[in-house]
């Protein structure tokens, strides 16, 4: 009688357990892809804002020097770029994979933004604008 007891507590433990992981796991692994995900994401505006950095160095740059110093940040594509009387208007797109190990296996997440910057002749600045990506 004893025995059967213990055996059928260590059953429901089991059973307890194996419920708990089979809920658990996936959370804890979609926890970790969202995790991965907003760092991917970071790390697109953060190169967004180095490219920004690189385009407002050299203000009086013309349009090819400008694409050129876009281009050269790593992950940074440039779409269009516009010449105006004072002002040259550059959209670039920004993609980020990152991956990581986990004890799930390797996760990978993939971020993508664009982004326009003028970058006028005078010293005055225009802020980076976030974009919808075209198709």
């Amino acid at each position: 009688m004893r025995r059967r007891r213990g055996l059928l507590a260590g059953m429901a433990l089991a059973a307890l357990v194996a419920v708990g992981l089979a809920l658990g796991v996936p959370l804890l692994r979609d926890r970790s892809q969202h995790r991965l995900e907003r760092r991917a994401d970071r790390e697109v505006t953060a190169t967004a804002q180095r490219t920004r950095a690189v385009l407002l160095a050299e203000p009086s740059a013309r349009e090819a020097d400008l694409r050129q110093a876009a281009d050269s940040v790593d992950d940074v594509e440039v779409l269009t770029v516009a010449a105006g009387a004072a002002e040259v208007r550059l959209v670039f797109r920004v993609r980020v994979a990152k991956t990581a190990a986990s004890v799930f296996g390797w996760q990978r997440a993939e971020a993508a933004a664009c982004f326009a910057q003028v970058v006028r002749r005078v010293a005055t600045p225009a802020p980076l604008e976030r974009l919808p990506c075209p198709r």
